[in-house]
């Protein structure tokens, strides 16, 4: 069993944001490992508030259910990801299709990192909830927040673009298609994932559309 997903604007109720960091950092830190030792359905709230050390009553006080717990955990999870590759898209100088595997690199060195906001922690989450890996973990994002801010970084003269929306039509699609390789790679290690990898996006690069006979459209 996945969680529900909602809507993009789903936050925490301004008495979490009201409360004292370190109240915050521990609820969230909390939460974060057992959600990295259960499976999303076996996860217990009352093992996180009693880590935490607040009561029952006032979770519900700062998130509606356990399901918009773990949507806020991991889209704070993730901010160091996305911006991480948006430095790597401005390195390579806005190249979609070379910053990807930086980021692969990227995630492969941090993978021991258990603290909370470290890759390491999102991916034991993420292993832990097979129906969240791989490429359905952007739909836990806000996902129009964030193609905006990549699209931002991406150089448009290095892509076939045809309209304005393509943009951000074609970093969806190659994060859709790259991200359960990405994962492949950073998990199994292996000179096989990372060049399916590599293959994977030269052909996204160079379109997958058969080229028209000369004369004709």
């Amino acid at each position: 069993m996945r969680p529900a997903l909602r809507g993009s604007g789903d936050l925490p109720t301004s008495t979490f944001f009201n409360l004292r960091p370190e109240k915050q950092e521990r609820l969230l830190t909390a939460a974060a490992r057992e959600f990295a030792a259960q499976p999303f359905h076996e996860a217990s709230i009352n093992s996180m508030i009693r880590a935490a050390g607040i009561p029952r009553g006032s979770f519900y006080m700062y998130f509606r259910d356990k399901e918009e717990l773990f949507q806020y955990l991991v889209r704070e999870s993730t901010e160091p990801l996305l911006l991480a590759f948006r430095e790597l898209l401005t390195r390579s100088g806005g190249d979609l299709f070379d910053a990807i595997p930086g980021l692969c690199e990227y995630l492969r060195s941090h993978k021991a990192d258990r603290e909370l906001g470290g890759m390491g922690m999102l991916s034991a989450i993420v292993e832990r909830n097979g129906g969240l890996q791989k490429s359905s973990l952007i739909d836990l994002l806000d996902t129009q927040a964030v193609l905006a801010q990549l699209a931002a970084a991406v150089n448009p003269d290095l892509l076939d673009i045809w309209e304005a929306s393509d943009l951000e039509r074609i970093v969806r699609t190659v994060l859709t298609v790259a991200l359960p390789l990405i994962y492949d790679a950073v998990h199994t290690e292996t000179a096989e994932s990372r060049e399916e990898l590599s293959k994977t996006l030269e052909i996204l690069r160079r379109g997958m559309g058969a080229k028209p006979a000369a004369g004709h459209r």
